[in-house]
């Protein structure tokens, strides 16, 4: 009765602003399409939040004034996380590029992740973006599974170090982006009760597995590899757990028989292998941590670790944009306020998250075991890159928080949310 009493005094605009929402959820790889002049450079994803934004205060403009947020229980971490932005603007070497990082990569997504939070309340509300985002991946990966064709088809050399991708600069990028819509549609495929909404996570899943796979990238598959430890710990059933351990060594095997695959993955743990996976990042994160002693409450500030860095690294070394971790990325980028803060928000995010999980039903079961493997799989590859300082992987991480806390808040039984 609440819901289709609230369903009937909601706002024309409100109703606009959630399905806003989901195309937010569907195109957040549109930010590559950029225009404009720098200081006065968008795009298109940021367009599409804008709108959004107008929408929710345009349904709330009657309301505003007694209009209060949603309580999430992360309101510290992210003040924190926001402060740390605003200091690290004021201390970085390029204070209008710091600025656009701040307002692309804490401001907007911070905003949209309250308003997701106030859109999702009812199982149908959550239906609707959680479709957009699964609409929006799954096309994503088939793009990216489309480059892979056409390079074959045109008889391209391979090289797989940069893989075919359709519109990132990196397939490792792709993989950063994929990842948390791998673990939501896991979670619906092990644990929902729907029948449709297991059928469309399974389909969604299917594409997105062979698009990671498509990337090569040693991070992502490395993610992938402990999602499926997850699935295994998490499951109470012997059988699935037995199901799933075999079902994933089948599909590694049948991975390890695609050459780029196997050429990809040779040697990897070989310390005397040039090409290893931790040859380069050893050195980006000793270099890393010679400027953090140099600098260790502020960082480099936005925007300005490859600035900084200059006086660090060895002579004639490149400079990477990030170093290569989730962690040190927080610290340069927002200093060691940015750091704690960040930590205790996604500790808060995984602690809330697998607790909830433990003792939901319905939709909110395999939502939030899916968000919660998202942030699993966001810090496994975050040990090897930095799953956060970009339009659509910040975006995302929010969207992601916003599925959860409103899952917490709105789809578990009261009584059960009361006894938390």
């Amino acid at each position: 009765m609440a819901s289709s009493a609230r369903s009937a005094i909601e706002s024309p605009l409100i109703r606009y602003s959630r399905w806003s929402l989901a195309l937010i959820a569907a195109a957040m790889p549109s930010y590559v399409v950029r225009f404009g002049v720098r200081p006065f450079r968008s795009d298109l994803l940021e367009i599409l939040v804008l709108v959004t934004i107008a929408l929710y205060v345009g349904g709330h403009a009657r309301t505003l004034t007694s209009w209060r947020p949603v309580h999430t229980r992360i309101e510290i971490p992210t003040a924190l996380l926001l402060l740390a932005g605003l200091i690290a603007i004021a201390v970085s070497t390029d204070h209008l590029g710091a600025l656009g990082f701040y307002r692309a990569y804490f401001i907007e997504p911070v905003v949209i992740f309250y308003i997701a939070v106030d859109l999702m309340r009812r199982p149908d509300d959550f239906r609707i973006v959680l479709l957009g985002f699964a609409v929006g991946t799954t096309i994503f990966a088939i793009l990216n599974l489309g480059a892979w064709a056409i390079a074959l088809a045109e008889h391209k050399q391979i090289i797989i170090s940069n893989a075919p991708e359709a519109l990132y600069t990196s397939p490792n990028s792709v993989a950063l982006f994929l990842e948390p819509a791998v673990a939501i549609a896991a979670g619906f495929v092990l644990y929902s009760d729907n029948r449709r909404d297991r059928t469309v996570a399974l389909v969604c899943l299917a594409v997105l597995l062979a698009a990671m796979i498509g990337t090569l990238s040693r991070g992502g598959f490395l993610t992938l590899a402990v999602l499926v430890l997850v699935a295994v710990i998490t499951m109470q059933r012997t059988r699935l757990k037995i199901a799933i351990l075999g079902g994933a060594a089948v599909a590694a095997l049948a991975a390890l028989q695609i050459p780029f695959v196997a050429q990809r993955l040779y040697r990897q743990f070989d310390p005397s292998y040039a090409s290893n996976t931790f040859e380069g990042r050893l050195q980006i994160w000793s270099d890393t941590l010679k400027m953090l002693r140099a600098r260790p409450i502020f960082g480099a500030g936005l925007r300005a670790y490859q600035t900084v860095m200059q006086a660090y690294a060895p002579p004639g070394h490149i400079v990477e944009l990030y170093p290569h971790n989730i962690f040190l990325s927080m610290w340069v980028e927002l200093g060691l306020l940015g750091l704690l803060a960040f930590i205790a928000l996604i500790g808060t995010l995984l602690w809330r998250g697998w607790s909830a999980y433990a003792r939901a039903d319905g939709l909110a079961r395999p939502l939030l075991w899916g968000t919660s493997a998202a942030f699993i799989a966001i810090l496994v590859h975050g040990q090897f890159d930095t799953p956060y300082f970009n339009n659509d992987i910040s975006m995302e991480f929010w969207l992601v928080a916003a599925f959860e806390i409103a899952g917490i808040s709105f789809l578990m039984r009261p009584v059960t949310r009361n006894r938390g």
